[in-house]
C-alpha cells in the first residue's frame, strides 16, 4: 500500500513537472523612433533641405518605451542602465573634432508620440540641433527541457542545483539621427546582439535580467562601430549636395560663424559640394576611430 501510494505520488511529481517542462516564458521589450516620431493620426510633414551646422550640437536619447512592450512582466531596462549606454556612445564621439557638444537627455523628457514639436521645445531647452534618437527590441524566451525534468524525478535532485532551463535573449538596437529644424535623417545604424545560456528554475528570473543587460551591453558595441561606418556613407553621399542623393533634401554647410558655405551646382563639372564638399570631408574624418 505504501508502495503503490509512493508510486502514484512520484507519477503526480513526474506529470506536473514534465507540464512544467513544456511551458515557455516570454518576454519581449521595446521603443520604436519612428512610432514617436511620426504617430498614427499625426501630422504629416515632409522634411526639408538640410544646412549642417558645424560645430554640430547633439542630443541622445532614447526612444520612450511601448505600452505594454514587457509581455507578462514589467521592463528591467532602468533609466540608469540607458544613460550608461547613452553616455558609452557619447564618449565615444565626444573628443573629435567638429563635435560642439553632446547632450546625453533623459527618457522622462519624451513622452510616447511627443514627435518635432516635443524635440523642438529639447532643442531649446538643452541646447542642441541633431537628435540620435536610439530604438530597442529585446525579445527574451525560455524552454524547460524535458531530459532535465527526468533526471530531477530519477535522482531526487532539486530544480536549484539542476541547468534545467534553457533561454535566448535577442536583443536590436536603431539609432535614427535627425536634424530636427528641417525634419530630415541624416543616418541611421543598427546593432544586435544574441546572448544563449541555461538556469535553475530558481535563478531564471535573475539570469534573464543578466542577460538582457548584457545583451543590451553587447548591441550598443555594434552599434557605435557602426555609428561610425554610417557617417562615413553619409559624407560621402552628402558630397553630392544632398542627404542621401538625387530626390531627397538638398544639403549645406554652415561653420562656427554661422555663415553658410556656397554650394557648387549639382551636375556641374565639379560634381560636387565646393567649400561645402571639403568641410563634410573633414566633419566625417573627424569621426573616424583614432
Amino acid at each position: 500500500m505504501c508502495r503503490a501510494a509512493t508510486r502514484a505520488c512520484l507519477m503526480l511529481v513526474l506529470a506536473s513537472l514534465t507540464l512544467a517542462g513544456c511551458a515557455n516564458v516570454r518576454q519581449q521589450m521595446r521603443s520604436n523612433a519612428l512610432e514617436y516620431l511620426y504617430p498614427v493620426g499625426g501630422e504629416a510633414i515632409a522634411p526639408s533641405d538640410v544646412v549642417l551646422r558645424l560645430p554640430a550640437r547633439v542630443g541622445l536619447a532614447f526612444a520612450p518605451p511601448a505600452t505594454g512592450s514587457a509581455g507578462m512582466g514589467t521592463e528591467t531596462f532602468s533609466e540608469t542602465r540607458k544613460q550608461q549606454l547613452l553616455r558609452r556612445v557619447a564618449d565615444a564621439f565626444r573628443s573629435r573634432k567638429n563635435i560642439g557638444r553632446l547632450e546625453v537627455i533623459p527618457t522622462n523628457y519624451l513622452t510616447p508620440k511627443g514627435s518635432f514639436a516635443e524635440l523642438q521645445r529639447l532643442r531649446a531647452g538643452f541646447g542642441v540641433d541633431y537628435i540620435v534618437l536610439v530604438s530597442y527590441d529585446q525579445l527574451q524566451f525560455s524552454e524547460s527541457q524535458k531530459s532535465s525534468v527526468l533526471y530531477w524525478v530519477t535522482y531526487g535532485a532539486g530544480a536549484f542545483v539542476i541547468k534545467g532551463e534553457k533561454n535566448e535573449t535577442r536583443t536590436l538596437m536603431d539609432a535614427v539621427v535627425y536634424d530636427i529644424d528641417s525634419r530630415t535623417m541624416l543616418f541611421h545604424a543598427t546593432g544586435q546582439s544574441s546572448v544563449k545560456g541555461s538556469s535553475t528554475l530558481v535563478d531564471m528570473s535573475k539570469e534573464l535580467r543578466q542577460r538582457s543587460d548584457e545583451g543590451f551591453g553587447l548591441a550598443t558595441d555594434e552599434l557605435i562601430a557602426n555609428l561610425d561606418a554610417a557617417l562615413e556613407t553619409f559624407a560621402t553621399e552628402a558630397a553630392s549636395g544632398t542627404v542621401r542623393g538625387q530626390g531627397t533634401p538638398a544639403l549645406r554647410v554652415a561653420g562656427a560663424d554661422g555663415q553658410v558655405l556656397p554650394v557648387g551646382a549639382p551636375g556641374s563639372g565639379g560634381g560636387g559640394l565646393g567649400l561645402a564638399g571639403l568641410a563634410l570631408l573633414l566633419f566625417a574624418a573627424a569621426y573616424r576611430r583614432r
